[in-house]
């Protein structure tokens, strides 16, 4: 009766393992039979050199899937790559398979893309998806293979390494294309040139001209910068102001004083109209006679300067000028 309730003991105990054996089997790996999920597929035109089945599927750099078979397709030499995803993930847009489609083709319009990244500097790759062209561009077309099949397709793009490989070939072809030989010989050739043009003796002296007319310019500024000053400019402008509105008086003086003239009422009026009238010449010679004498000043002293600029730092030579007339 002992041994068979020890033997009793022994089987339940055996049996209960067992059981919890099977249960932990059950949430490690058989519990994605319970799990929504959607088959997407894809297919690349360049190396999958790192992507192996299981490697990550991505969105947006959120895990939502992993890569289960990967197979070259013989018809057009591209590797197709088939990804299982959890629709549970996209939240209200994951309830049923029709809905999830819907979503996805949505936002294949709006430049939902995949493309291959690289998982650190392993060199592991993984499938990232994310808008990487703008919204309402061209869509590829699906392959005729795919276009019945209950997979999702989902159009891929070149990677940034590929980008960066394709840009530096293209560059290194461009200048493999440089005639840098031609060039050589052009840009040696015109430095002999330009030796030849500089070592010649009619450049060098046209530039000493240049440089001795560019100085006296800069002496002659100097010396009328000295001369005429800001004070002297004014005074010579007050003074041909002034002789001009002497001149516009005198003349207005005239005009009214012939049309205030009677002849006819008295000879005494038409003697006193004369005599206000000649005194207006008089005045009228005088002013210009004014102005004369200094339009013959400013006229004097541009000569002067005309011939020898720096006369009035140092001053008239009067008495050299004399005796050379007497001699």
């Amino acid at each position: 009766m002992k041994e068979r309730e020890q033997n009793f003991r022994i089987g339940l105990f055996v049996s209960g393992g067992i059981l919890l054996l099977l249960v932990i089997l059950f949430f490690l790996g058989m519990s994605d039979l319970f799990t929504r999920k959607a088959v997407l597929r894809t297919s690349f035109t360049e190396s999958v050199q790192g992507l192996s089945v299981g490697s990550p599927v991505k969105y947006r750099g959120v895990p939502i899937g992993t890569v289960t078979h990967i197979a070259i397709r013989v018809a057009d030499k591209l590797v197709q790559v088939d990804m299982e995803i959890q629709r549970d993930l996209f939240a209200d847009k994951g309830s049923t398979r029709q809905e999830f489609r819907r979503f996805v083709e949505k936002d294949l319009q709006q430049g939902l893309r995949c493309r291959l990244e690289y998982a650190g500097i392993t060199g592991m790759k993984f499938i990232d998806f994310d808008y990487f062209v703008p919204p309402g561009s061209t869509m590829p077309a699906t392959p005729v293979s795919l276009q019945h099949d209950t997979a999702i397709y989902i159009p891929s793009v070149p990677s940034a390494f590929k980008d960066i490989l394709s840009a530096v070939g293209t560059s290194l072809d461009r200048i493999a294309h440089i005639r840098f030989e031609e060039i050589s010989d052009g840009l040696e050739q015109s430095l002999s040139e330009l030796s030849q043009l500089l070592s010649d003796p009619a450049l060098r002296s046209t530039i000493a001209r240049i440089n001795d007319a560019a100085e006296n310019l800069e002496s002659g500024s100097r010396t009328i910068a000295q001369v005429f000053d800001e004070q002297r400019i004014h005074e010579l402008a007050d003074t041909l102001q002034k002789n001009l509105t002497d001149i516009n008086t005198l003349t207005n003086q005239i005009l009214k004083d012939s049309r205030d003239a009677r002849l006819a009422e008295s000879s005494s009026a038409f003697r006193d109209a004369a005599a206000s009238v000649v005194d207006s010449q008089q005045q009228l010679a005088n002013t210009l006679d004014k102005l004369n004498r200094t339009l013959d000043s400013l006229r004097a002293l541009t000569d002067s300067l005309d011939d020898d600029p720096s006369s009035l730092l140092r001053g008239k030579q009067r008495n050299t000028i004399h005796f050379k007339e007497k001699k």
